[in-house]
């Protein structure tokens, strides 16, 4: 019976058998990215459209309807008139490049801790993605303003705080730069952990699927264990360090405070122009962030075939 079937297939029984791997592979990927391009042309791409359109005109919504072009006058006043645009622009994008590297290299380093071998492994992933749970509504604020509070603390300070970090890296000799960036990682740290619970589980799954074979192969070599993570291990998830940073980036430009700005614009000001006119910028920000460093991420992803 195998035997007849696999004359069958050879003999151009069904047009799957005939096409080559790299073919079949992206066929599934044609039909894995199927949901998610109905949903994007069926719910977003009209409301996109209908936001470009709104950002060249005044609009009015009572009685009815009504539009009156007005050309670029809304991207002129929310780029070089409105107080608050450029500024909340800026700040969102200094906090996107500074937490989306932290949140990386943390959820990785955490994934590598919770794929080893230990008692109580379950309970220790499920605290990590307590995280996730807690980054919502009150309680984020409740937590943001306690850790706040415990930092303002001048006693903490003292023993505990930035200026005491800061000296004892200035002693070591740290230029000032990387000296600020690591203080203001040491401040974001609740965000950073809050943020991390899903790219921790993507990248225990990558660590999880990666071959024995490989780690005993760098021990036969005589690698290292800093040469068998940077040489096996980084290189082996690097396709998730790249998907992990996508999400990354989205998901902090999804938490910026450029979204309360343009709801506030346009539902208690009643500038709902403006307020599309802010979201078109806002986009195509986004858009050339994510893929400025998703392409040069990209450069350095090894695919094992």
């Amino acid at each position: 019976m195998t035997t007849a079937s696999n004359k069958v297939k050879k003999s151009g029984g069904s047009w799957y058998y005939r096409l080559p791997f790299p073919r079949k592979m992206a066929l599934w990927g044609i039909i894995f990215l199927i949901p998610w391009l109905l949903g994007f042309f069926l719910f977003f791409l009209t409301p996109m459209i209908q936001v470009v359109r709104y950002s060249f005109n005044e609009m009015s919504i009572v009685p009815r309807l009504e539009l009156n072009y007005v050309g670029l006058q809304n991207y002129t006043q929310a780029l070089q008139i409105d107080p608050n645009f450029n500024r909340i622009l800026v700040n969102t994008l200094g906090e996107v490049l500074l937490l989306t590297p932290l949140v990386i290299v943390f959820s990785l380093l955490c994934a590598i801790l919770l794929n080893g071998k230990f008692k109580g492994r379950a309970i220790a992933r499920a605290i990590f993605f307590i995280p996730i749970i807690m980054a919502t509504g009150l309680l984020l604020q409740r937590v943001t303003s306690m850790s706040a509070q415990l930092a303002g603390d001048t006693q903490n300070a003292r023993v505990f705080g930035a200026g005491f970090v800061a000296e004892l890296l200035f002693q070591l000799g740290i230029g000032r730069q990387m000296v600020s960036y690591l203080l203001n990682s040491v401040n974001n740290i609740f965000k950073v952990v809050s943020l991390s619970g899903i790219q921790i589980l993507i990248f225990l799954s990558a660590l999880q699927s990666i071959s024995p074979a490989l780690y005993e192969v760098a021990k036969i070599e005589g690698a290292t264990g800093y040469e068998t993570f940077w040489k096996v291990t980084v290189v082996m998830v690097s396709p998730m360090i790249l998907t992990c940073t996508v999400y990354t980036l989205a998901d902090l430009f999804l938490r910026s405070d450029v979204i309360d700005l343009m709801y506030s614009v346009a539902f208690r000001r009643s500038q709902f122009g403006l307020s599309a006119a802010m979201s078109v910028v806002y986009l195509i920000m986004c858009v050339l962030v994510i893929g400025i460093i998703s392409s040069l991420v990209r450069r350095v992803v090894f695919y094992y075939d």
